[in-house]
């Protein structure tokens, strides 16, 4: 179930990632980048043509089509990217039908952000040297990458990336907030709900100006609306001991999921985070041991009251961590 609701977060199109690169100069880093890239954003959200073209399609079409989906796009520039030629001796980048000219000129004209990736210390090609339509490349900013330093490079290049669009972590910990947020607070609203709507309904059976009232509400399915004393009327909890305790029991598994997922959480911000899965945990357990002690009467105001308190204290707690992906 929990996989289920998170699943929206996890695949789809949610960004995604298209490496261009020129097959004789940077093949190689091209698969290992999309491996690597793969890792950080999830699944079927890094694009590189010799894995996502299937056999017999229309290798434009699918280019085109995927740059159009595309949030990022990384162009991989290697020493022979700028020079390298066709059998006639023309510059490939020159060539109209050239299809990583194409690519990169199809993402700097849609906005697509555009991040150079320059291999194995390759300069960044002058505004001059390139293309007419390419000539806005040399105004962004590239990131270097080596073989001798590639995880490091690499995290870097996925942390400046994943400025425009979120990476896998944080898009499970955005779906694990949205989820937990739920399951928190609408078990409080429904209490506090049922709550309001007993008190009407008791006012309703006490106040001498509300006797036309009461049939009213019995149709709606407010209870116990047959001549109540007055005297006992506001005297009991309006809330039974079953109904006061429904968050706890959205309170136990939501602690659980923040233990499970403490772990994808920034360190600086990790200790709000175990806070809020401690308290459920604690709160749940001593709210049950308390009962013990205290009057039957006041079991359903004592956990009205801290099942309420501790999931507010919670979200409070969560909020202060921000679901910052380490």
């Amino acid at each position: 179930m929990i996989k289920n609701i998170l699943a929206p977060w996890q695949k789809g199109t949610l960004g995604r990632v298209f490496i261009s690169y020129r097959r004789g100069d940077t093949q190689w880093v091209a698969g290992r980048l999309a491996d690597s890239l793969s890792h950080y954003f999830g699944d079927d959200r890094v694009f590189r043509d010799v894995d996502d073209i299937g056999g017999g399609a229309d290798f434009g079409e699918v280019i085109h089509g995927t740059l159009g989906q595309t949030d990022a796009a990384v162009i991989l520039i290697g020493d022979k990217w700028l020079s390298v030629a066709d059998e006639a001796g023309q510059r490939r980048l020159d060539d109209p039908g050239d299809w990583v000219a194409q690519e990169i000129a199809t993402a700097l004209k849609a906005g697509i952000p555009i991040y150079p990736v320059l291999v194995e210390g390759t300069q960044m090609p002058r505004e001059e040297e390139l293309p007419e339509r390419l000539q806005a490349l040399a105004r962004h900013n590239a990131v270097s990458i080596t073989d001798s330093r590639w995880d490091n490079d690499v995290a870097r290049l996925a942390k400046i990336v994943g400025l425009d669009i979120p990476s896998a972590t944080e898009r499970k910990l955005n779906g694990l907030n949205l989820l937990i947020s739920l399951v928190l607070l609408l078990p409080v609203l429904a209490t506090c709900g049922i709550l309001v709507w007993n008190i009407i309904c008791h006012i309703a059976q006490t106040d001498p100006l509300l006797d036309s009232l009461p049939d009213w509400l019995s149709g709606l399915g407010c209870p116990s609306l047959e001549s109540p004393s007055p005297d006992s009327a506001l005297k009991q909890w309006p809330l039974s001991l079953a109904q006061s305790g429904i968050t706890f029991l959205a309170i136990v598994p939501c602690s659980v999921l923040l233990f499970v997922f403490a772990s994808l959480v920034e360190e600086t911000r990790r200790s709000y985070f175990l806070a809020a899965a401690w308290l459920g945990a604690v709160g749940s357990t001593a709210a049950f041991i308390l009962l013990e002690p205290i009057p039957a009467a006041y079991e359903p105001i004592a956990m009205f009251f801290g099942a309420t308190v501790t999931a507010l204290l919670m979200f409070a707690f969560m909020t202060l961590s921000g679901f910052r992906p380490k």
